[in-house]
């Protein structure tokens, strides 16, 4: 079921079922179902994972237990304090709403795919964000699509992959002479927000699993595709995986006391290949264009005024309720921390940071045993992809709603356990690292 709901999130602008104007993501409703058929089919008991990081579970449900008592409670105790909640709208005085219980319900979804996750084997685990990866990689070839579709005028189903009328939807369009895509998501930011997690799983296995072209293909197609988004956020978590990964992978090659020299040429073989072509095409004016369009003359956008508007109301909403927050779903910002501290304020910010903190605690473990666990091969991935993706969040992000995000907290905190458990000598499936 798992791998089922982190396939279809990438779906994210498409509608299973629509009632109305509200329509049903394809991963909700593929959650629904499944659990339904859990159900009717009965199930075992709920077990979780063994070995896993206790604290940081603890943390995570006192964060979403307060996270609900803001949403029930505070916009009623702060009723006319004025806040935010869209981005094409003006401050409105506070009130409980379709807002909140919209927001309350994706929060209540989100909790069961990290339970979902966290009573799954790891090796379940690791095939779900296997999946999670393959809609990556089938985004970015409808994004291939929709800029054929952008320069030819081919057929695209736009009427499936934009049925969803809760969302506003911001096709392919140019900023400088650029084509900027969104591909299955409703704006492009939202799909760089997704690819850079599919990218940093993906890297993770490029660097470390034995040498495969076919993956180094892949992962070249979604960096390419993630480009062609125009999007700061992606922009920004992607230069952070960039500079991350040599120093990741010296410190695992100093650790295993081995390096693969296969991967070594490959890289710099890229790496001359992509001067050449910078230095002798016209490549240099186009990288050139796009990076200030994206980073540089960013300031400058309509884009960055918005956010920065939204992101301003979120702290004047944050000073009226006495930095307790309007409650969950009640107010809407343009970066995690804004939005945290405008719908659960204060606390709220302290749960999520010290659980984020507790994520990495087992980092702190020194067993040479369980360092070249598969178990700790996942974990270190899962921290990876977790943190580029909080990069783009704490840049440009919203509620963090996105089961990808959650999936990613659940894999983290089952973290590396304390000893090899009994059925470890299996993990039929689950692919180790290279030792080469």
């Amino acid at each position: 079921m798992l791998s089922v709901v982190l396939f279809t999130s990438v779906f994210d602008a498409a509608s299973a079922i629509n009632f109305g104007a509200f329509g049903v993501p394809p991963w909700l409703f593929a959650l629904f179902v499944g659990l339904a058929i859990t159900i009717v089919r009965g199930h075992k008991p709920f077990r979780f994972t063994p070995g896993i990081n206790r604290l940081a579970l603890k943390l995570l449900l006192l964060f979403l237990l307060y996270a609900t008592w803001s949403g029930l409670v505070y916009p009623f105790l702060f009723h006319g304090a004025m806040v935010l909640n869209s981005h094409n709208a003006s401050p409105a005085p506070l009130s409980w709403g379709a807002s909140n219980l919209a927001q309350l319900c994706y929060l209540a979804a989100v909790a069961v795919v990290y339970l979902l996750a966290l009573g799954s084997s790891r090796e379940d685990l690791a095939s779900a964000l296997d999946w999670y990866v393959r809609g990556c990689i089938v985004v970015a070839l409808f994004a291939v699509y929709q800029l054929a579709n952008a320069i030819l005028h081919v057929p695209y189903p736009s009427s499936v992959l934009y049925s969803n009328p809760s969302h506003v939807i911001y096709p392919a369009y140019m900023i400088n002479g650029m084509w900027r895509l969104n591909s299955t998501f409703p704006e492009a930011s939202a799909m760089a927000a997704h690819m850079t997690v599919g990218i940093a799983l993906l890297g993770w296995d490029v660097v470390m699993r034995p040498l495969s072209f076919v993956r180094i293909l892949w992962l070249l197609l979604m960096i390419v595709s993630l480009l062609l988004t125009m999007s700061s956020l992606g922009y920004l978590s992607l230069s952070f995986l960039v500079l991350t990964a040599p120093a990741l992978y010296a410190f695992h090659a100093l650790k295993k006391r081995s390096l693969a020299p296969g991967k070594v040429v490959i890289v710099l073989m890229v790496l001359a290949t992509g001067s050449c072509l910078y230095l002798t095409t016209g490549a240099s004016s186009t990288v050139s264009k796009a990076v200030k369009s994206v980073l540089l003359d960013k300031e400058n956008s309509e884009s960055y005024r918005e956010r920065a508007t939204t992101n301003e109301a979120a702290m004047e909403t944050a000073s009226e309720t006495y930095y307790m927050g309007a409650g969950w779903g009640s107010a809407r910002a343009s970066g995690l921390m804004y939005e945290l501290i405008s719908n659960v304020g204060s606390v709220g910010v302290i749960l999520f940071l010290a659980f984020m903190a507790s994520l990495f605690l087992p980092m702190l473990r020194s067993d040479p045993v369980m360092n070249n666990a598969p178990s700790t091969y996942l974990y270190e991935k899962s921290l990876l992809a977790l943190m580029v993706m909080m990069v783009g969040l704490l840049a440009a992000g919203a509620e963090p709603v996105a089961p990808i995000l959650w999936a990613l907290f659940a894999t983290a905190t089952a973290g590396k356990p304390r000893s090899l458990p009994a059925f470890a000598t299996g993990y039929h499936g689950f692919l180790r690292p290279s030792t080469s």
